[in-house]
């Protein structure tokens, strides 16, 4: 029982040792208002972690704590835990802007977009405004080919050796904007330009680009594919290779030789991708010394197949 009464005393210590902190940056002026910053926002249900924005209106000297709600609403409302998740519905304000962040559970299936709201339940520091609701439409993207190629997918092949290999890759979209926030060339708002592949070969992360793929829809005649960006200028990754022949650019290449894209076509459920039978792709070394040779062989994959992993 002492151990207990102790163990009261020092959580009690720190409740209002934490209260007293809050209290202290907690912001005290007036005159400042927290309110959301648009009263609608729209993601597509692949779009992963996103943050809705929160505006403080006035000049504050401390913190301001905001404890977010969420409600069903309209004719295909989106039902927490379900549709979505909120990472945390205590919100902690320090400067003009902070975020209250969801994600979208993909269901890989067509639906009506669905729709919930953010609420600003409770604020301390600040009063709340009148824009106190943020309503929040979980775009459906099961119905577009360029949004269904996105995610998770089980890459097969031959190698060099013929021996059967794979490996667990990931697709993704082009950022929408560059980091100067302008335009980034490489998408377009309506079908898409491009999508990349990371993870071939394991190989993922800092130093690894992604591998390019064209994709092209004709939304009258339903027809599409998906290829192996192998142009020349495209370096996979840049490493030393020993001290012989040292730094090498990496390069993808068709099979043939040739910088002609790998072509290949979904199924009717975009569950599976098939590339070229027999073709394939070349992953070769390339010095940057002019007296070492080359390019080498790095890998050759062939009969390319994607298995979507759902």
């Amino acid at each position: 029982m002492k151990y207990f009464k102790l163990f009261l005393l020092v959580a009690a210590i720190a409740f209002f040792g934490s209260c007293s902190d809050d209290k202290e940056t907690q912001n005290t002026n007036s005159d400042v208002v927290v309110e959301m910053e648009s009263p609608t926002f729209s993601a597509k249900e692949k779009a992963g972690s996103l943050k809705v924005p929160i505006k403080v209106i006035g000049k504050t000297n401390g913190k301001i704590y905001v404890t977010m709600g969420v409600k069903e609403c309209g004719k295909n409302p989106a039902k927490e835990n379900v549709h979505y998740l909120v990472a945390d519905t205590t919100i902690t304000i320090s400067d003009e802007i902070g975020y209250v962040e969801y994600r979208a559970i993909d269901n890989k299936e067509i639906n009506e977009d669905r729709t919930f709201q953010f609420i600003i339940k409770e604020a301390r520091g600040a009063k709340i405004g009148e824009n106190n609701v943020t309503t929040v439409t979980i775009v459906d993207d099961d119905d577009a080919p360029y949004d269904r190629l996105q995610g998770d997918w089980m890459f097969t092949a031959k190698d060099a050796n013929g021996a059967n290999v794979s490996y667990k890759v990931k697709i993704t979209e082009p950022q929408k904007k560059l980091d100067d926030g302008t335009d980034n060339p490489s998408y377009d708002y309506e079908l898409g330009y491009y999508l990349y592949m990371d993870g071939i070969k394991g190989l993922s992360g800092p130093g690894f680009n992604k591998v390019k793929l064209d994709f092209s829809y004709n939304e009258k005649t339903k027809q599409g594919y998906l290829a192996f960006n192998c142009q020349a200028d495209y370096i996979w990754f840049t490493n030393s290779f020993g001290e012989d022949i040292g730094e090498c650019d990496v390069r993808v290449r068709n099979a043939d030789g040739s910088v002609s894209p790998l072509f290949g076509n979904w199924d009717e459920d975009f569950t599976t991708v098939t590339f070229t039978p027999g073709g394939g792709l070349l992953f070769t070394i390339h010095p940057k010394k002019t007296d070492v040779g080359g390019p080498y062989l790095f890998d050759k994959l062939t009969d390319i197949v994607l298995t979507q992993i759902k």
